[in-house]
């Protein structure tokens, strides 16, 4: 069965707030620690400032996979994130939302790349990305929040192909 996104709902922050209770998502992303029902609510009405934010879903359900989105756009560069919630994992959702936001944001004008900034420890992320197409770049210095906590990043980064006219 294939995955869809959709737009985050305010019916979503109960499992939102459940899915944040886990100590990976706590460890890699920029949710606030403790995460309470508050904040699952502000998020599902506020998208936490970002521009887009998606539920990851699958036909029959009982309810969604996780979270995708695009934090900002900037100089033509999409910088998105995600996570997968604990009784999701190892079932191809974060490879299979990315595609289906690289599908969404290539209709975006203003974007012409897309970039995921991981922890550099965070491996199972890396190896995410990468197998739906981000290339690792060499720039060096980077970081990322991780709650409270700055932590050295890599970046991966996704061109959109343009097709020329023929001549």
């Amino acid at each position: 069965m294939a995955f869809s996104i959709r737009p985050i709902s305010a019916e979503d922050f109960d499992w939102i707030f459940e899915a944040c209770q886990d100590p990976e998502i706590q460890k890699w992303t920029q949710i606030p620690r403790p995460y309470t029902q508050d904040h699952a609510i502000s998020f599902t009405r506020d998208l936490g400032g970002d521009v887009a934010v998606f539920a990851i879903e699958k036909a029959l359900a009982k309810r969604p996979f996780g979270v995708i989105g695009v934090h900002s756009v900037k100089s033509g560069l999409a910088d998105i994130g995600y996570w997968v919630a604990p009784w999701a994992r190892n079932q191809g959702a974060a490879k299979s939302a990315i595609k289906l936001l690289l599908d969404e944001v290539k209709s975006w004008p203003e974007v012409k790349m897309v970039e995921a900034r991981i922890g550099e420890g965070n491996f199972a992320s890396q190896k995410v990305v990468e197998s739906a197409g981000f290339v690792r770049t060499e720039i060096t210095g980077l970081s990322c929040r991780c709650g409270d906590t700055e932590i050295s990043a890599v970046s991966y980064q996704y061109a959109f192909k343009k097709i020329l006219p023929p001549l």
